[in-house]
């Protein structure tokens, strides 16, 4: 057997005896991160983090990428002091995630104020007030051509009934918010152990609280010993009534 052909034979060995181990760490602000990819691109082996924590065969001069969708890649060349560490630490940085939805719970003292989203002072429009609003507003159009525009569409949906409609679907809204409140604040246990509501007029009970102006002033204000004192005389109230219709 030639020389050469020896060689050729033995240069697999010999480039798998260069291989060495590389234990790392793939963090981002100090956290560990799963599920990573870790690829050694020029022997083409990959692997995937475990909170954090991998080990893939590599060697000086390998070009390594850090790759994961919730992260920016990362590629590089491993140099001889990346096998000295242990753990060999890699520092990557997380993608900004967009939020479809965001539910902000204001009885926990959480509201978009104390986040600093918007002013104290802002008023706040739900998705129906915006459509009462925009159907009752007057805008005057700047002249064209020397003639004065006024848009129709806040009269027609007058006379077409659509604000009327949009009024009756905003106490509806309001009401139905009321009644979400009132079942986090008092749940169906509570009202049947302390004031004394049996089950079955759990849900009748909510209604007739929700339509009591007071109770929905003391709930937006967030006044709990109002609500609390207003739920036991209401309590009263819809039981004799109750009692009344046997």
């Amino acid at each position: 057997m030639s020389s050469i052909k020896f060689w050729l034979l033995l240069l697999p060995f010999i480039v798998l005896a260069q291989q060495k181990e590389l234990k790392g760490k793939v963090l981002a602000s100090d956290a560990p991160l799963h599920d990573v990819y870790v690829i050694n691109a020029t022997s083409g082996e990959e692997t995937k983090t475990v909170y954090g924590n991998f080990s893939i065969s590599a060697q000086p001069g390998d070009k390594l990428v850090v790759y994961s969708p919730k992260i920016n890649t990362r590629k590089f060349i491993l140099h001889e002091d990346a096998f000295s560490d242990t753990p060999y630490i890699i520092t990557v940085n997380v993608m900004p995630q967009e939020l479809e939805e965001v539910i902000i719970d204001e009885y926990q003292g959480v509201d978009e104020v104390s986040l600093g989203l918007v002013p104290a002072d802002q008023k706040k429009y739900t998705y129906t007030e915006r459509q009462l609003k925009a159907a009752r507003q007057f805008k005057v159009e700047p002249p064209y051509l020397g003639t004065l525009i006024l848009p129709i569409d806040p009269l027609v949906n007058l006379i077409n009934g659509r604000t009327k409609k949009l009024k009756k679907q905003l106490r509806v809204e309001g009401k139905e918010q009321l009644i979400i409140t009132l079942e986090d604040l008092y749940p169906t246990e509570k009202l049947v152990n302390e004031l004394y509501i049996p089950k079955e007029y759990v849900a009748g009970f909510y209604h007739y609280v929700a339509e009591n102006n007071s109770m929905a002033q003391a709930v937006a204000a967030k006044n709990d010993d109002m609500i609390g004192l207003l739920m036991t005389e209401l309590a009263e109230e819809y039981l004799k009534l109750q009692k009344d219709d046997e």
